[in-house]
C-alpha cells in the first residue's frame, strides 16, 4: 500500500491528496482480489514494484521511487507481455511520464475519456502481441 500510495501522490499531483488517501481502504480490498505481480529487491526481499491484473486490465503499475530509473518496471512489463497475449489499462493524460512508458512498451489509445471520479481526462490503452 505505501507504493501504491506514493506512486499516486508524485504522479498524480494534479489530483488532491485526500483523494488518495480516502481510497486506501478500497484498493486494500481490491489488491486482496487482484492477481499481483511482484518485484523484489535482491539484497532485502522488498517489494519494490507491483502491477494488479484483473484479467488483462492492469488496475495498478507502480514501482518504488527509489528503485525507478533502474529497468524495473520495463522488466516487470517485459514479463506480463511475455505471460499475456493481451492487456489494457487506463492512464490519465496528465500523467505524462506514465503515458510515455507504455507507449514505449506498444501500447495504444483505443479511448479518451473523463474519470467520473476524479473529472480527469484518461486514455485506455491496449497492447496485443503479434501473431
Amino acid at each position: 500500500m505505501a507504493i501504491w500510495l506514493q506512486g499516486n501522490l508524485q504522479a498524480h499531483d494534479f489530483i488532491p491528496a485526500d483523494y488518495w488517501t480516502g481510497n486506501v481502504p478500497l484498493v486494500r480490498d481490491q489488491i486482496s482480489k487482484a492477481t499481483l505481480w511482484l518485484v523484489q529487491d535482491q539484497r532485502d526481499h522488498d517489494i519494490i514494484a507491483f502491477c494488479g491484473l484483473q484479467d488483462n486490465y492492469i488496475a495498478g503499475f507502480f514501482v518504488d521511487e527509489q528503485a525507478r530509473g533502474r529497468g524495473v518496471g520495463a522488466a516487470l512489463m517485459a514479463k506480463l507481455q511475455q505471460t499475456y497475449p493481451k492487456l489494457t489499462l487506463a492512464v490519465y493524460q496528465k500523467n505524462i511520464g506514465a503515458a510515455r512508458f507504455y507507449r514505449r512498451k506498444g501500447f495504444t489509445i483505443v479511448n479518451q475519456d473523463r474519470d467520473e471520479a476524479t473529472g480527469e481526462l484518461e486514455d485506455s490503452m491496449i497492447w496485443q502481441q503479434q501473431r
